[in-house]
């Protein structure tokens, strides 16, 4: 009971600190998956379990046939500061999803960033309580999910992207964090494919709740 205690004032601190840069959040949104494998092709992705609070990005099973649940449920938080409206596109912000806890009586958001390893190309998206630490996504107008990237370093000396480069290096693999699932990965790089030989390419479409 101490330590749950303990968890509970820890993420009560969490929301209280949430970062108000990112202060304007986007209407709810499922993120399905847009692949040529028909397993994948049309289903949802859903927030899974990598820890205490912490949760990864999993393939499911779920359609748009099913109803929206709060696991299938995203945001997208951009920042007013910058004149960035809800729902925009085209805007770098990032992508949240919220944290029950307490019987729903309190209510977490947490922040999406990229976990990488140096031992492979691939980063596993991760959700951690809070806003201390993130890494930014934005949506096309049609809905899909990219990166931003700036810097050009194919070449020598390196230079800058005109326009920015959209990213959408977007896989589904097995990866192992706290554990095994079939989660939502970003291949690092602009060239190549992963390393990770169960990796299938998708691509990632926002479709509103």
């Amino acid at each position: 009971m101490k330590l749950y205690t303990l968890v509970l004032a820890g993420l009560t601190a969490l929301t209280a600190a949430q970062d108000q840069y990112y202060d304007v959040q986007s209407s709810g949104f499922r993120l399905i998956l847009k692949s040529a494998n028909e397993t994948l092709n049309g289903t949802a992705l859903g927030a899974c379990h990598q820890g205490a609070a912490i949760e990864g990005l999993c393939r499911t099973d779920v359609t748009l046939d099913d109803p929206a649940t709060s696991y299938t449920t995203f945001y997208h938080n951009v920042s007013s500061a910058q004149n960035y409206s809800s729902n925009a596109f085209d805007t770098d912000g990032i992508l949240s999803w919220v944290l029950s806890a307490n019987n729903g009586a309190l209510l977490v958001p947490s922040a999406m960033s990229l976990s990488e390893n140096v031992g492979t190309n691939i980063a596993i998206p991760i959700f951690m309580p809070g806003w201390d630490k993130y890494d930014l996504v934005a949506f096309e107008e049609t809905g899909s999910m990219y990166i931003s990237v700036y810097q050009n370093d194919t070449v020598s000396p390196p230079t800058y992207y005109s326009p920015t480069l959209k990213l959408k290096n977007w896989y589904v693999c097995v990866t192992s964090y706290s554990y095994t699932y079939e989660t939502l990965v970003f291949k690092i790089g602009v060239q190549g494919v992963p390393q990770n030989p169960s990796c299938t390419k998708v691509d990632v479409e926002r479709v509103w709740v």
